[in-house]
């Protein structure tokens, strides 16, 4: 799980420091609408790294998400039958 996990980082949000904020209301003590406002393309995005699997790696998560595909398909198939004999019952 660690290597799925890796994948699906993301990278730290920069705070800004109070240098970079801009002109703060001095009454709601937050920044003003003129330094709120973020020129295009700067907002913080996730980054994604790739990261190499072996083939085994790969066939294990496979395996393992079948596993729970195949527990999910049955516990809702003797849910529905149960219900079936429920509402005719």
């Amino acid at each position: 799980m660690e290597v799925r996990a890796a994948e699906t980082r993301i990278a730290a949000p920069i705070v800004p420091t109070e240098g970079e904020i801009g002109p703060v209301d001095s009454i709601a003590g937050r920044p003003t609408a003129a330094s709120r406002a973020r020129p295009t393309g700067t907002r913080v995005r996730a980054v994604a790294r790739p990261i190499a699997l072996t083939r085994q790696q790969e066939y294990r998560f496979i395996r393992n998400d079948m596993r729970r595909m195949i527990l999910t398909a049955s516990a809702l198939i003797l849910l529905m039958i149960a219900l079936l004999f429920v509402v005719e019952g």
